[in-house]
This record gives structure tokens, C-alpha cells and sequence, in this order.
């Protein structure tokens, strides 16, 4: 709990909960409840709506957990609604047992969200017996811990800190994956296997979704791996974690897997998740034979290396690293565009290219989506560039990868493109984005006459210089920075202007940014308020009658590429 949110107030719960004209407050059926009868019982003001997903996510949670705390008779939650509609607030309603205010009484409604400065939802304001708030955090609380942190006090969440912390340290197969409940995993016929069983192994804990494409891909890999590991008589057990809702989801997707699980919606899987600090999926953490964290995520490893990805240590990633960076070493431009008898790119019309014909060239592979906006976005500067770099030097290309989810999409997104591409649905790709760790798009990687990866940064190098980056090989981009260096030796460290009088800007470095002044984008250099946000182009902030200034700046530039176009002057 964050002791700074809790203001220490008593509020009297009477004027905080009725109005002159309503004493009471009402239940999903609608029964009316005097607020008097909950005079010295803990208060939870529940802030949620229908049309949010989170809150829907949520509330089954804070169902279940007050369901659990129901015997306990010093607690009541109270709805407080953001609905925009009665009829939309009575059917989400209708899934809660506590109380609500009335949908038609928003001056109280709106009267607590500004008490409690509810900023966004769902949010649980906790209330102690004397109406102080013991935390504006139960939304984390409630997550976090779920009733065994009752009655939520600042002094038991310190305890369960307190535990959890402890737990870490002493973390041990059983303290994972055995709960107050349970003792057990189950396999895919429905039998208990005690979590004793398998103590001593080497257990991998399969975070998964079943309607998550990353998740169906990589479980037929990992189906392989498990075996042959099995095979071998390995003491390799996995246990998956699933995240999903739907009971005949998760039986479907579990009756495909050879290992073990946690019972569908256990409460420890999304404690788990939280205790893992899961962030990707899917994730494979893995659990050495001591019952310590061995690794937080073998997947990536698995996808590219296999079985030889085993016993996952760190004496073992050391060795793969090695072997990685001979690849790196001995990479052309064949090793990783062929794989069998996909030898070969697409221009338009679908006509074959051979990998061969582009040996020698520098070329980018340009990771991307027709659904991606960053994509679109990212797409007319690109073909600026690529123009522009052709006009100088045949031997270049740019290679489409696609992430759309169709041929129509695809067709439509490449038809506007003047390079090649993988065909749409190529298998080459998921390797491409396994050797370049390619996690986002738009994405383009530069790959140098040799076949040998000049950077994977040339999305951000094609942003900030355009075709003047190319080839985008470090020395090149050295002399470019140098250039930009050069260009900012007249002008004044800091500056005061008219359109932000508050502070003074400051000459600042500025990867990509836009001008609060002329509302165009920059790149490099700014005149900056870190405090106020606020960017100013160098043409902009300076006076304009500084002619012999801008002279400078001209005379400053490297020669052919370089533009000066009354904003900023940049590499074009």
C-alpha cells in the first residue's frame, strides 16, 4: 500500500454515502439498505463500468473474494458506477452481491470520484470501521494477494510484503506451486500428480494463452523438445500455467500437451504471472532441482536452438552465445534468406527473384503489417528513402517481411511498395525474426555487401537521417553525428522566445520530435524545455534577422543531401 495516497480523514459515512432525499442504498434485486445499518464496518467504494475492460476482468475477482469474506459480517462493498446508462448500469449490476448508489443520483457518484480522485478504473477505495481510507490501492491488493491479506490493514499488507519477500528467498518448488488447497498438478487425463513428485527435476513452468497465434506456434516445438528430452531419460518435467477463461479452451489445448498443469483457473496462475513479473508470452521459466529460478524465459531459446538449449544455465547459454556469435560471424546473405527450396524473393506480380541476384548488395529487411499505423507511418519516409538511395546506388534493396493476417491485406500493403518481399505466409520469416530478435514493427534491419549484419537500427537511422544514413554502417553515421556537431557550434546554449516565456530553452539533443512553433517534425538538435515538454526547431527559436547565422549553418553542411528548408537543417 502507497502511504502517501491515504489521506488519514475519518469520513462520517452517513454524509458521505445519502443525500437529503436518499438515506439508503440499493441492492442488484432492488432492495433498499439504510446507510445507518453500516455504521462501523469496513467500506469498499468499488469504482467500475460496464464499458470498461479491465473492470470487467476484474470484478469476478472481487466477487469471488467477497463471496470467500461473506461470513465475516464487518465489510460491505459499494458499487459507485461509470456507466452512461441505466440500462447498461443494471446489467453489470446484476453480476454483483454487495450494494451500489443508485444509477440515478450522479451528483453523489460524481461527488466521490472527486473526493477520492479517481482517475481511472477499476478502483477499489478500502475504508476502515471508523471511515478512514486504509488504501486506494485495492485493485493491487486484491491481485496481489486476494483475501489472505484480510483485513487489510497497512500493517497485514506489510506482513504479506514481509512473507512474500521471504518466499523469494527461500523459494522452493513447493512454495511455487503449492497452495493452501492444492498439493497437486494434474495430467491431460485428469489425474493428481503430487508436486513432490517432482522435486528434483528440472520443471518448466509454460505460460500460456490458447487463442494467443505465438502461443499455438511455439507449442509444437516445445512438444518436440519435451519428448526428445524424455527420450533421453532427461529429469525434464513442464508444468503449463494457463491464462485462459474458457473451461473448453483450456481442455482442448491441454489435451494436446504430453505434461502436466496447474486446474483450470487455479488461483495461483495469475499469482504466478505476477510472481514471475510475466511480461511476454509464451514464456517457459525455468526451475532448476534446487527449486530456485534457473531462467525467467527459455522460449526464444528453445525456438532457435532446440534441444540443445538443455539444462538451461547459465555454463549453457555461455556456450550457445559462443555459437550464436560464430553464426554472426560466418552469416551471408544465402544462410539466412534460402531454407530449402525457398530460394528466392517476389517482385510484383509475384515474378521469383533468386537470393543469388541480390549477393553483394546492401539490403534491408523490412519488417512490417498493412495493420501496424506506426507501420503506415513509418512507410512514406522509407520510400522516400529507398528513391533516393537508388538514384545513387543500384546495389541496394529492400526485402518486405510481412505480419499481415491475409493475402488481400498483404497484396494491398505490398502493392504500394517499390521492392521485394517473402511471398505472404513464408516460413522464413519466424527464423528472420528469431536471428534479428525482431519483437515489434516496423522494424528494418540492414544487412551489408558481405551478408553480415550492419544494425538492426535502421528503422530509427532512416527516421532521424534519412537516405543520408546509408550504407548505415557505424563509421558513416560517426561522420553524419560529427557533421550535426559541427552545424551547432554557433548557436546559443540557451534562449528565450515568445512562445514560451515560462523557461528558458536549452540546445538539446532530440532524437525525433515535433516543433511546439511551426508543428513539423525535427530531428537531432532542439531548443528544449525538459520541464514544459516544449521543442523549438533551431530555425525556429533563433532570430530571424541572424542571416550571417544561417550562412554559417548552410556552409556547415556536408554538401549534396543536406537541406536547410526554413525549420531546421538535417540530413534529408
Amino acid at each position: 500500500m502507497d502511504s502517501e495516497n491515504v489521506d488519514g480523514v475519518a469520513h462520517d459515512l452517513v454524509s458521505l454515502l445519502t443525500r437529503e432525499d436518499r438515506d439508503f442504498l440499493v441492492r442488484n434485486n432492488g432492495h433498499q439498505v439504510k446507510v445507518e445499518s453500516l455504521k462501523g464496518k469496513k467500506i469498499w467504494l468499488y469504482f467500475s463500468a460496464s464499458w470498461c475492460g479491465p473492470c470487467r476482468r476484474f470484478t469476478p475477482k472481487l466477487v469471488e473474494a467477497y463471496n470467500e469474506l461473506s461470513s465475516n459480517d464487518d465489510f460491505e462493498i459499494i458499487f459507485v458506477s461509470g456507466d452512461n446508462d441505466d440500462e447498461s448500469f443494471h446489467g453489470y449490476f446484476s453480476k454483483m452481491p454487495w450494494l451500489a448508489i443508485p444509477f440515478s443520483d450522479s451528483d453523489a457518484r460524481d461527488q466521490l470520484n472527486e473526493l477520492f480522485k479517481v482517475m481511472g478504473i477499476p478502483n477499489l477505495v478500502m475504508l476502515d470501521e471508523s471511515g478512514k481510507v486504509l488504501s486506494e490501492d485495492g485493485v493491487d491488493i486484491i491481485q496481489e494477494y486476494g483475501v489472505e491479506a484480510y483485513p487489510f490493514t497497512p500493517e497485514k499488507i506489510k506482513e504479506m510484503k514481509e512473507k512474500e519477500e521471504t518466499a523469494r528467498k527461500e523459494q522452493s518448488l513447493r512454495s511455487i506451486l503449492v497452495s493452501q488447497s492444492r498439493d497437486y498438478v494434474i495430467s491431460t487425463d485428469g489425474k493428481k500428480v503430487p508436486v513432490s513428485e517432482l522435486e528434483g527435476k528440472f520443471v518448466g513452468l509454460f505460460f500460456s494463452l490458447s487463442s494467443y497465434k505465438a502461443c499455438l506456434e511455439f507449442t509444437p516445438t516445445l512438444v518436440d523438445v519435451y519428448e526428445k528430452l524424455r527420450a533421453k531419460g532427461e529429469s525434464f518435467e513442464i508444468v503449463m500455467i494457463s491464462l485462459d477463461d474458457e473451461e473448453e479452451s483450456f481442455k482442448k489445448y491441454f489435451g494436446s500437451m504430453p505434461w502436466l498443469a496447474l486446474p483450470f483457473r487455479d488461483k495461483s496462475c495469475e499469482k504466478l504471472a505476477r510472481y514471475f513479473e510475466l511480461s511476454a508470452l509464451p514464456t517457459l521459466v525455468v526451475i532448476g532441482p534446487d527449486g530456485k529460478t534457473l531462467h525467467s524465459n527459455v522460449a526464444e531459446a528453445i525456438q532457435e536452438h532446440g534441444i540443445q538449449a538443455y539444462p538451461f544455465t547459465p555454463e549453457k547459454f555461455a556456450e550457445l552465445e559462443e555459437i550464436e556469435k560464430a553464426k554472426r560471424e560466418a552469416q551471408t546473405l544465402e544462410s539466412i534468406l534460402v531454407s530449402g527450396d525457398r530460394d528466392f524473393v517476389i517482385g510484383k506480380d509475384g515474378v521469383k527473384i533468386p537470393v543469388s541476384d541480390l549477393v553483394g548488395k546492401n539490403i534491408l529487411l523490412y519488417f512490417s503489417a498493412h495493420w501496424c499505423p506506426p507501420c503506415r507511418a513509418f512507410l512514406p519516409k522509407l520510400i522516400e528513402a529507398y528513391q533516393k538511395i537508388k538514384t545513387k546506388d543500384e546495389a541496394f534493396e529492400v526485402i518486405f517481411i510481412s505480419s499481415d493476417k491475409d493475402q488481400t491485406s498483404f497484396d494491398e500493403f505490398f502493392s504500394g511498395m517499390p521492392w521485394l518481399a517473402l511471398p505472404f505466409g513464408d516460413k522464413r520469416k519466424a527464423s528472420l525474426s528469431r536471428t534479428f530478435k525482431v519483437h515489434g514493427i516496423p522494424s528494418l534491419i540492414a544487412i551489408g555487401p558481405t551478408g553480415r549484419t550492419v544494425t538492426t537500427e535502421a528503422r530509427n537511422l532512416v527516421m532521424i537521417h534519412g537516405a543520408d544514413a546509408y550504407p548505415f554502417t557505424e563509421e558513416h553515421i560517426r561522420e553524419i553525428e560529427a557533421q550535426y556537431e559541427e552545424m551547432a557550434k554557433g548557436w546559443p546554449e540557451k534562449v528565450k522566445h515568445a512562445l514560451h516565456e515560462e523557461h528558458e530553452l536549452v540546445l538539446t539533443k532530440r532524437r525525433v520530435y515535433v516543433c511546439n512553433g511551426c508543428e513539423k517534425q525535427g530531428h537531432l538538435w532542439s531548443f528544449y524545455c525538459e520541464e514544459c515538454d516544449f521543442d523549438l526547431h533551431p530555425k525556429c527559436a533563433l532570430e530571424e534577422d541572424k542571416g550571417s547565422k544561417d550562412d554559417e549553418m548552410e556552409k556547415a553542411s556536408p554538401g549534396e543531401g543536406w537541406k536547410c528548408d526554413g525549420e531546421v537543417c538535417y540530413k534529408a
